[in-house]
């Protein structure tokens, strides 16, 4: 017997924003089936339109409800004219941004209290690079929590060598103002162990289990130092190799490193490597790292990283009814169809064994980060026979 079939589809907003942060990844929960908002009713095909989108910027996101939904009325497929079926009756099911995971290393070195042009070194008030460098991280964190699950970890942890493996505020959502409180709290002090600080973080890193996509964003104002390998009476010499393999090793465990100079660091050499070895090097400008010197050029930097961070992958979720199967679906861009490509040049494949999710490519891909790409949507095919 020819098995033929309806549609079910589920449309994934994609929205343009100044930061599109994580804007292409979703997830699609197993709960909450009514809380699809106005996408069309039962036997509506529910696809989400840029006017159902709502908007999303730096403040946050909103009205962005993306919908599952069972068309019951018939459809043609490769295999011919399909018949409806009441099996396939209006099923709604929400769906939610995936935002990235990122953690951010902050020095606290006592230079982080010089300007940033390093002629003041003392009682520089607003002007010293802890408080234009808090700054910025408060206003951009403060406004982006409901996009990006933000974590700090600072080093380091006392005024010596010594930095801890649990992070001052740990990944989380919402995180805005337990990192301005942590940064309220915190004073300038210590040497500069970005070795220990970095392995720190990995090892905390590799403790998550969810499934976002995870950075780690290293902010410093100087050459590293506290070479674990010298007497503790050399701690003020420089590490540079053991900094830049710290950032290779979380590379390795997955875990791609932004790096940005704060101020003059006298180390640009040792952050360029850091930063190309991180994966993720700053590209068109004079160095790898993201060099700042006030709060605006912070927040400048901090807005170029949040763009780099989205992906074009998203998870669908299991099959919204028995009818209907994960290996039967359709893709299409702004009601293009995207034809699957197990190449990966320009199209689209499944990203996991599961089939539960999938990763568009290409030129395709590049339109999606865009913002020209306004949705993506998933056709289920509805098995009726």
């Amino acid at each position: 017997m020819r098995r033929s079939t309806t549609r079910v589809e589920l449309a994934v907003a994609v929205v343009t924003a100044a930061i599109a942060v994580g804007a292409c990844q979703f997830r699609s929960p197993q709960s909450g089936l009514e809380g699809a908002g106005g996408a069309g009713g039962a036997g509506g095909t529910g696809a989400v339109g840029p006017s159902d989108a709502g908007a999303t910027g730096l403040a946050g996101s909103t009205g962005m409800v993306p919908t599952i939904s069972v068309d019951a009325s018939p459809r043609a497929d490769a295999n011919g004219a399909s018949t409806p079926d009441m099996n396939c009756a209006s099923v709604n099911q929400g769906a939610a941004p995936l935002p990235p995971d990122i953690l951010i290393i902050q020095d606290r070195s006592g230079s982080m209290d010089w300007s940033a042009d390093a002629t003041c070194m003392r009682n520089c008030g607003v002007n010293s690079r802890w408080s234009q460098v808090t700054a910025a991280l408060n206003q951009v964190v403060s406004t982006t929590d409901t996009m990006v699950n933000w974590g700090l970890k600072f080093f380091g942890s006392s005024n010596s060598c010594t930095v801890t493996t649990a992070p001052e505020v740990p990944i989380g959502p919402m995180n805005g103002a337990s990192i301005v409180a942590a940064i309220g709290r915190t004073t300038t002090g210590s040497p500069t162990p970005t070795r220990n600080g970095m392995n720190a973080a990995a090892a905390y890193m590799a403790t998550l289990t969810d499934a976002n996509p995870k950075y780690l964003l290293l902010a410093t104002d100087g050459e590293p130092t506290c070479n674990p390998d010298l007497p503790a009476s050399m701690m003020n010499t420089t590490d540079s190799a053991g900094a830049q393999q710290a950032v290779t090793d979380a590379f390795n465990l997955g875990f791609k490193t932004f790096v940005v100079g704060i101020g003059d660091t006298m180390g640009a050499a040792t952050l360029d490597q850091m930063a190309i070895n991180g994966g993720m090097p700053q590209t068109g400008a004079a160095t790898s790292f993201y060099q700042v010197t006030d709060t605006a050029s912070l927040v400048a930097a901090l807005q170029t990283i949040l763009g780099r961070v989205g992906s074009c992958q998203f998870n669908i979720g299991m099959a919204p009814n028995t009818m209907t199967s994960t290996d039967f679906i359709d893709v299409f861009g702004d009601g293009t169809p995207i034809p699957r490509d197990t190449t990966h040049t320009d199209g689209w494949d499944y990203s996991n064994d599961a089939h539960t999710a999938i990763e568009v490519f290409g030129a395709r891909c590049d339109g999606v980060k865009a913002g020209t790409t306004m949705n993506v949507t998933v056709t289920f095919r509805c098995i009726v026979g």
